[in-house]
């Protein structure tokens, strides 16, 4: 039993009221009567002086306290532990990352949570209304407040568990907002629990209750963890980590696949409770891309059973250094290194010249950037992309921006420029480095190009005679060529992840899993990617001088969904700090309740109407 209002306590002091009504005498008006024989007893009582009677038996002074004591009991709010919407407005949250796919018997966590919705929503009255949400990489409101039972068994229907993570928290924190917009509203949470406890946040609003009911009992799984290919002397080398989060020691056997689904190699493996076990694979066939594949008696969870890996081997990036008078210093710095295939060009390139992944253009500016990311040196004139104001003697040290990724281990306190080009506004990029206010370097995009600009001749300063110039070049071109220092990431279902993109690339089409595709109409060197729900192996498709390439990327479940032991989810409020000591507060709001108020006020009513009848027939 809960009391959800304690502090209504105070109206049983009408209690007392009534008793004393009871326990003082009635007093009498004066009467001429013919004869006082029959009026002996009330003379006796009215003659006593004292203003108090004894307390007599009377079925009215009964019904008058249950009245009142059941109203006060209605005051108070008592509840008592129920299943289902309780509440006026109850929050309805789902779990649906990836863990929630775990086996339960012959279902799985995520189908026995839309089940127990259903029923749910199925037994809600008719005043009663839903706010459906999803807890996902971010909460989502299905339907908002509804009392329309087909329409939120629809969505409930439509609802499927992700691959990713769930934000635990942005999901309270959202139901707790909704929650709090209408008194007596309810926040009831379907899923398996999560890593840690949430503190810092209220576990409900005031007026609610926060319900978890937890899905799952199974905690057996094992995972591959790590899958990485490169490669090698003679032919390509693997490396397979298998990870078990169970209590029990696990067998089972790995099979390698190459890109076209043939079997390559097989190993049979031993893990031991909560640890892992890595499996060398040495001299596969040469191939774009390897999948690996465990079998595991008693796995809780297929999903993560299966992995792609693709080999990466540095490529040369093609770079044209354009300089009309020639300029050894760039020269020397731009062979450092064996990423960099340079060809230098004294005249401004056509369209003959084809696509490069960076061009740099020195003392020279082209009227339209050519495909590729750019690093312009000593710009002398202005064009439609570029605002040069004019040249403009520096009498100012140069002052480096903090915490810039171009500027590590770059100093530029000895560092000396006679004269530079004043820029203007240009959008999308920003000052890495200035002297008074004019900009020494540069760096943004250009039409969705990388782009480094900087604004002074190197010959008209000693930059090129410091160490910081090396320094700062290699800084610079890792940034302007990033798909030479990594393949394309490997993401997990949900999350946006920057693709490098071919320059000059005249069509680009993405080729999920499942064989669909989809066409790019990004522009520029790279491209921002909301990766579908789909585990597997991802091909970018580009067209470059008439001849079609392939790049491969690979995007895996959550590896933290592994680990599938359900947990209680537990919200401690933020005055607590998260101690302990807020079991109690805990404890009267984790569980549902279903309210007596609206039956103990309507037996007062009942009561008083007894007690009516009752003095009208005069008893």
């Amino acid at each position: 039993m809960q009391w959800m209002a304690l502090g209504n306590l105070g109206f049983l002091a009408i209690i007392p009221v009534i008793l004393a009504l009871y326990l003082l005498k009635r007093k009498y008006e004066d009467q001429e009567v013919s004869s006082t024989l029959l009026w002996q007893k009330t003379l006796q009582n009215w003659e006593v002086t004292r203003p108090w009677q004894k307390l007599r038996r009377s079925l009215l002074l009964f019904l008058q306290l249950l009245a009142a004591l059941l109203l006060v009991l209605a005051l108070i709010r008592p509840a008592i532990p129920a299943e289902g919407a309780v509440t006026d407005h109850t929050v309805l949250v789902i779990d649906v990352s990836a863990s929630m796919l775990t086996r339960e018997g012959d279902a799985t966590r995520i189908e026995l949570a839309k089940a127990g919705a259903r029923k749910l929503i199925e037994t809600m009255g008719a005043k009663q209304t839903v706010t459906l949400l999803a807890a996902g990489r971010e909460p989502q409101v299905l339907l908002a407040k509804s009392s329309d039972k087909a329409a939120l068994l629809g969505k409930l229907d439509s609802l499927a568990a992700t691959l990713g993570t769930s934000d635990l928290r942005a999901a309270l924190s959202l139901a707790q907002a909704i929650a709090a917009t209408e008194a007596g509203s309810g926040i009831i949470w379907y899923g398996d629990g999560g890593s840690e406890r949430i503190t810092g946040m209220d576990a409900g609003t005031a007026g609610s209750s926060f319900r978890f009911v937890q899905e799952g009992r199974t905690d057996e799984n094992s995972a591959i963890g790590a899958f990485v290919t490169q490669p090698g002397e003679q032919g390509t080398d693997g490396l397979l980590r298998i990870d078990n989060y169970g209590k029990k020691a696990k067998t089972g056997k790995a099979t390698i696949y190459d890109g076209e689904g043939q079997l390559v190699e097989t190993s049979d493996f031993s893990v031991e409770p909560n640890d892992s076990r890595s499996l060398p694979f040495h001299s596969l066939p040469p191939g774009p891309a390897y999948r690996a594949v465990i079998s595991v008696d008693g796995d809780g969870l297929a999903q993560d059973n299966e992995a792609w890996s693709v080999p990466f081997a540095a490529q040369k990036a093609r770079a044209v250094l354009v300089s009309p008078e020639g300029n050894r210093f760039l020269s020397q710095v731009l062979k450092t290194g064996n990423l960099l295939s340079v060809e230098t060009m004294d005249k401004l390139p056509t369209k003959a010249d084809g696509a490069a992944d960076l061009w740099i253009f020195d003392r020279v500016v082209p009227d339209v950037l050519p495909p590729g990311n750019v690093m312009l040196i000593g710009p002398q004139r202005k064009t439609a992309w570029l605002p040069v104001l004019g040249e403009r003697e520096l009498t100012h040290e140069a002052q480096a921006a903090p915490d810039e990724p171009l500027l590590k281990y770059v100093d530029w306190k000895d560092v000396h420029v006679a004269q530079a080009a004043a820029l203007g506004e240009m959008p999308g990029m920003h000052s890495l480095v200035k002297s008074g206010e004019i900009d020494l370097v540069r760096s943004g995009t250009i039409n969705n190009q990388r782009a480094v600009i900087v604004s002074f001749d190197l010959h008209d300063s000693d930059f090129p005679l410091r160490p910081a110039f090396p320094i700062f070049m290699q800084n610079a071109l890792s940034w302007l060529l990033p798909k030479q220092s990594s393949p394309i990431t490997g993401a997990q279902p949900g999350e946006a992840v920057t693709i490098p993109l071919t320059p000059g690339a005249s069509s680009r089409t993405l080729v999920l899993p499942d064989g669909s595709q989809e066409k790019i109409a990004a522009e520029g060197s790279s491209w921002l990617l909301q990766v579908p729900q789909q585990a597997g192996l991802y091909r970018l498709e580009e067209e470059v001088g008439g001849a079609r390439q392939g790049r491969y990327f690979s995007v895996r479940p959550a590896l933290a969904e592994s680990d599938i032991t359900p947990r209680v989810m537990s919200v401690a409020s933020a005055a607590s700090g998260g101690q302990k000591g807020d079991a109690a507060q805990s404890a009267a709001t984790t569980a549902g309740s279903r309210e007596l108020a609206t039956w103990l006020a309507a037996l007062a009513l009942l009561a008083v109407f007894a007690e009516w009848r009752v003095y009208q027939r005069g008893y």
